[in-house]
């Protein structure tokens, strides 16, 4: 029996074994960031409940920005770009909220525009998601979340 030769092809694109590590190790880098940021956020949240008067709350969000960026800078400012997109999704897999989002809500909308500006002259977005059912690198991000860090 004579079959005819079948190729099998795929939607997603090659992904060797050397890009894997790459991304985990990339993963693993910035995964610490979005707990300490989680931290952050509900405790600037609790404090903000409380605030009712608009000019204290955003006088709260400056201060907590300013610590922010004194706290951070030094290490953010050394992540990769590529370090810096895998950020932005984890925070959207963490929260269900774009990086963008998160800015607007707690520093306004121009100052959400700005970040956003910025990020897109060094190839970032802070509106990415996190698409683990469209996207390969994403699927790969889940698998290393799933298998070195929640353990």
């Amino acid at each position: 029996i004579f079959l005819n030769e079948v190729i099998l092809k795929s939607n997603y694109s090659t992904f060797d074994s050397k890009d894997f590590f790459l991304l985990k190790r990339r993963v693993l880098k910035v995964y610490p960031y979005i707990d300490t940021i989680s931290n952050i956020i509900h405790k600037t949240d609790s404090v903000l409940k409380n605030i009712h008067n608009k000019r204290l709350s955003k006088r709260y969000s400056r201060r907590v920005q300013k610590k922010l960026i004194n706290q951070f800078s030094s290490n953010i400012v050394k992540l990769t770009r590529k370090e810096g997109v895998i950020l932005s999704k984890l925070l959207y897999r963490e929260f269900r909220v774009t990086a963008y989002e998160l800015i607007k809500t707690y520093r306004g909308p121009f100052q959400a525009f700005f970040w956003q500006r910025l990020s897109r002259l060094y190839e970032g977005d802070l509106k990415s998601e996190f698409k683990p059912n469209k996207d390969q690198e994403d699927i790969y991000i889940e698998f290393i979340i799933n298998k070195y860090i929640d353990n």
